[in-house]
């Protein structure tokens, strides 16, 4: 089959659609390029349906919304429109996923994992460390779209495509995204994932439902992010709201949905809970998931922003440990200086190295030089060979296009003694208690790191200054 694009470039794909949704059709261009999606006949049957399915998806891939334009980079985490087909009827064009991505409904929940690990190996899976990378991933996914002002209105297991593996992830179904004001929405989402106010007015007001936004999506967010961590729903535990089971589910998930884990109404908990989230998150990430589940559960304007989940999931990761006990089924777990150095899933203490560096980030006070203030608590618990990158040094960077993502300074444990090593700070010193410093040139000077160090890491206008505890284990 040859489609025809709206610029008359032709694509040769298969004659036959490798997968069918309620909306259209989807083939393989014979080129391995695209992904060819083609709209049903009766979506767009009505010539002023077509016209307005049209005119979204030219805004969508326009230089006003586009959230891929010019940037390969957020290529490789969205499946984005990039042309409009004429005939054989209209459709559009999306790259190809990568190899490898299955539905993340797969790494949610012991029964689908049992399957996967049988069809392709345990390794498929993954470990914990993975699925907290593609958390950070999905969560700069969502806070890129909601910066371009759109709303994808389906934020779902379906719709985000994951392998554990190579820690990728990639946003699919982006062609029915919702502007507000342009684009009104042509699905409410997917059950498990939709809002307590979306499945509230569904199934109580059918008549005055309320549309998906950005809040909507952010519910959508942190309940993946928790059910990818924890291997649990947020919401779904064993307190009964009536006997039909299809209505029992709705008041779960809608107006009487209650977290699992709610610190003071204990009704909806599950007994004897594995791990749960205060002690497998690190005090910031807790407070997300409080705003997420407990304050901004039935009040959206109190969810925590995409943006949120990012920092914080990002700065969790530099408090992150590995597991001795090589049959683990976390391999890793978050570190929390003050507490018992063991692992929450199978008790193994940690016992080498006999103590750690906890560097205690602080950032510059904007217009006073060589003056720095605590923030909001960023830690990195220090390990061999760990590595400090761009967005450690410099508090207004964060990883994304055209950030430099090489190690920029890195933590060495060497003859019972901790030394950082500078590979390529600009200006990096150790400061003394009596005014002195200790230049670290970039290409490799090395200085000990002892309990009350200083580190500035950049220009005193510009970095960050680490300040280093000994953590005794």
């Amino acid at each position: 089959m040859l489609v025809t694009l709206a610029d008359g470039t032709r694509i040769a794909c298969d004659d036959d659609p490798f997968a069918e949704g309620g909306e259209g059709r989807l083939y393989w261009d014979r080129a391995g390029t695209y992904v060819i999606k083609l709209y049903k006949p009766e979506i767009v049957q009505n010539e002023g349906e077509s016209r307005r399915r049209e005119a979204a998806l030219q805004k969508i891939i326009s230089a006003d919304y586009s959230v891929v334009l010019n940037e390969p980079y957020w290529d490789t985490l969205f499946s984005w429109p990039k042309a409009i087909i004429k005939q054989p009827s209209l459709g559009l064009t999306m790259l190809r996923a990568p190899a490898g991505v299955m539905e993340l409904r797969w790494f949610l929940g012991r029964k689908q994992r049992r399957v996967l690990a049988l069809q392709h190996g345990p390794e498929k899976l993954g470990t914990w460390m993975d699925n907290l990378s593609l958390a950070i991933q999905m969560a700069r996914v969502v806070k890129r779209m909601h910066f371009r002002g759109l709303c994808h209105s389906d934020l779902s297991f379906r719709n985000f495509l994951a392998d554990p593996q190579t820690r990728r992830v990639m946003l699919i179904d982006c062609d029915s995204l919702v502007v507000p004001g342009f684009l009104p929405p042509n699905i409410l989402g997917t059950p498990m994932c939709m809002a307590p106010e979306l499945i509230g007015t569904l199934t109580s007001s059918p008549s005055s439902l309320l549309p998906p936004s950005p809040q909507t999506d952010l519910h959508a967010l942190a309940t993946l992010i928790y059910w990818l961590l924890f291997q649990r729903h947020p919401l779904l535990g064993p307190k009964l709201h009536d006997p039909d089971p299809a209505i029992d589910e709705a008041l779960a998930l809608g107006e009487r949905a209650l977290f699992i884990e709610h610190p003071t109404d204990t009704s909806n908990q599950i007994p004897n809970l594995p791990m749960p989230y205060t002690v497998l998150l690190t005090p910031a990430v807790q407070k997300l998931v409080e705003r997420a589940f407990v304050q901004g559960l039935h009040t959206p304007t109190r969810r925590p922003l995409a943006a949120d989940w990012e920092r914080f999931l990002l700065r969790m990761w530099d408090s992150v440990v590995p597991c001795a006990n090589p049959d683990c089924p976390l391999k890793a777990y978050i570190l929390h200086p003050g507490q018992k150095a063991q692992c929450p899933a199978c008790h193994t203490p940690l016992q080498n190295p006999s103590y750690l560096p906890i560097l205690h980030f602080y950032r510059p006070r904007h217009g006073q030089a060589g003056h720095f203030f605590n923030d909001r608590g960023y830690v990195m618990v220090g390990w061999p060979e760990r590595a400090l990158y761009a967005w450690h040094a410099d508090p207004v960077c964060a990883p994304g296009p055209g950030v430099d993502v090489g190690r920029k300074a890195v933590l060495k444990w060497h003859r019972n003694t901790w030394y950082i090593e500078n590979l390529d700070l600009p200006e990096a010193r150790v400061l003394s208690s009596t005014g002195g410093h200790q230049v670290l040139r970039p290409g490799g000077d090395a200085a000990p790191l002892s309990n009350g160090a200083r580190l500035l890491l950049g220009p005193p206008d510009q970095c960050r200054l680490a300040y280093v505890e000994m953590l005794r284990v």
